[in-house]
C-alpha cells in the first residue's frame, strides 16, 4: 500500500485559503462592532433615562401647578403635561364669564 502524499497547495489553493480564513476574521469583526454598538446604545439610553427619572424628582419635590415636558428623540416627539386636571386652558385671547 501506498502511503497517502500531502501535496502542497497551489497558487489557486492559497488563495482560496486566505480568502476563506479573510472573511471569517471580517464576520468575526462585523459581529464584534455590532455588539459593542448595541451595547453601548443601551448604556446611552439607561443614563439617559436616569437623567429624565432625576429630572421628574427635582419637579415633583417643587411646588407647580402646571408642569409641561416635550420630550424630543430618535422615537419621536411627546408631550406630557402634569398639574392640574380640572383647569381651565386659556391662551390670553379668551373672555372669563
Amino acid at each position: 500500500m501506498h502511503g497517502t502524499l500531502v501535496e502542497p497547495l497551489s497558487g489557486y489553493g492559497v488563495v482560496a485559503s486566505a480568502v476563506a480564513v479573510t472573511g471569517t476574521a471580517a464576520g468575526l469583526l462585523r459581529a464584534y462592532l455590532a455588539y459593542r454598538t448595541r451595547l453601548h446604545e443601551e448604556r446611552e439610553a439607561s443614563a439617559r433615562n436616569a437623567a429624565r427619572l432625576t429630572g421628574l424628582i427635582r419637579l415633583a419635590e417643587t411646588d407647580h401647578d402646571v408642569v409641561r415636558i416635550v420630550e424630543r428623540d430618535r422615537d419621536g416627539d411627546r408631550e406630557v403635561e402634569l398639574g392640574l386636571r380640572n383647569a381651565l386652558r386659556c391662551d390670553g385671547a379668551g373672555e372669563a364669564a
